[in-house]
């Protein structure tokens, strides 16, 4: 064969590679915008069986008083797609975008726990230790149940160390916010009980906001950090998660902000516009899908060992272990096991509902934020719809 002819024949190849490529992609870009838009227009309540009978997002939004959705979606270890849907306020026309940060309640407790994993991981915590040898400003009362067993991390996390107060009210514009030693002894402006032992640690599971609170004041006491600081230098750094922060009052200056919507769907919270949570580790965190999608993937990515990973992969393999009596491993709830391991977590302050949701095998995860006191229930919606699409979502 010539030269010539051969470069002509190269040349055909090479085309047709390219054309194959070009036809893949478009297929993929299209199957995408059909699930998208099969997640958008597939809600409905819980026991609707008749596929025939589907309301679309804007629809369900508008029953439950959701002004505002955003949503990240998680696929072979990477963020597939992320979309905002509504408004940040009810009664305008500024709307959500996927740079949006919303209060996401108690999927704080998760961020806080790769927190405590990261001092594992250095050296600085040890989660089978009691707590009492890390705190300085503050212990955990001693009486009769510490006594026998301690009050550890490991306990904490997995809500079975025993502690009182399974979560707190979010503080209202121009509220004073209490101290974390505050909050811990349930001393005004504390709008809490104390937080004290009155089970034997190990023995029970009890879901405690208030041993996240002490979580965080280990983490302040070790690292000589404010929470926000230890966040910051822990996480949200490492993971360039650029909108993500445990500062309370949020700022203004921090902007683009969904505003808070009680049960009838109008605006709370005001004239600010949002509560503050001063209880930073169980519920303070304000972040967006996209960002917190970062940090799903960089736990999947540690658990499967992946080299320079987040976490090494035996603390990461320890933080997705249930810790018996408990369904909880060390921050999230843990559900199946081999093939169909995965972890969670939802979030509930007075205004805003959340979750999140990672698949180890598979590298795919879930986020959801909505800006209304009635958003769980959108939420179980999403997250149904996301099923029908072919998405992991339980």
């Amino acid at each position: 064969m010539s030269s010539r002819k051969s470069f002509f024949v190269a040349f055909a190849c090479i085309t047709l590679l390219f054309s194959t490529q070009q036809v893949a992609v478009a297929q993929v870009a299209v199957d995408l915008e059909s699930r998208i838009e099969t997640v958008e227009s597939s809600l409905g309540p819980r026991g609707n069986t008749d596929p025939s009978i589907r309301w679309n997002l804007e629809e369900r939004m508008a029953f439950y008083g959701v002004p505002g959705v955003s949503i990240a979606v998680i696929e072979d270890g990477a963020l597939l797609w992320a979309q905002g849907y509504g408004v940040k306020q009810a009664g305008t026309e500024d709307p959500i975008d996927t740079e949006t940060v919303f209060s996401v309640g108690s999927v704080s407790k998760v961020g806080t726990a790769a927190i405590t994993l990261r001092l594992v991981d250095q050296g600085q915590l040890d989660v089978d230790r009691d707590v009492n040898d890390y705190l300085r400003r503050w212990q955990v009362p001693a009486n009769e149940l510490t006594a026998q067993e301690p009050v550890t991390l490991r306990r904490i996390m997995s809500h079975t160390a025993g502690l009182t107060v399974h979560g707190f009210a979010d503080f209202q514009p121009g509220e004073e916010l209490p101290t974390v030693v505050q909050i811990l002894d349930g001393v005004a402006p504390a709008k809490n009980r104390p937080v004290r032992v009155n089970l034997l640690p190990g023995t029970e599971f009890r879901y405690s906001g208030g041993g996240t609170t002490v979580e965080q004041l280990v983490i302040e006491d070790v690292t000589q950090l404010s929470f926000t600081e230890a966040a910051q230098e822990y996480v949200f750094g490492p993971l360039d998660m650029e909108r993500s922060t445990y500062e309370n009052p949020l700022p203004a200056e921090h902007s683009n902000i969904a505003r808070a919507h009680g049960r009838d769907g109008r605006p709370a919270a005001l004239p600010r516009g949002w509560e503050a949570m001063p209880e930073m580790a169980a519920s303070g965190l304000w972040t967006t899908p996209s960002d917190f999608s970062k940090l799903i993937i960089a736990l999947i990515d540690s658990y499967h060992g992946q080299e320079d990973a987040f976490l090494t992969q035996e603390t990461a393999h320890d933080m997705m272990a249930s810790v018996s009596p408990s369904d909880y491993g060390l921050g999230p709830e843990i559900g199946g096991e081999g093939e169909t391991l995965s972890f969670a977590h939802g979030g509930a302050n007075n205004s805003y509902r959340a979750w999140m949701s990672g698949y180890i095998d598979s590298k795919s995860g879930l986020v959801i934020f909505t800006n209304g006191t009635q958003g769980s229930r959108l939420i179980g919606e999403i997250r149904r719809a996301v099923e029908v699409a072919g998405w992991p979502s339980h």
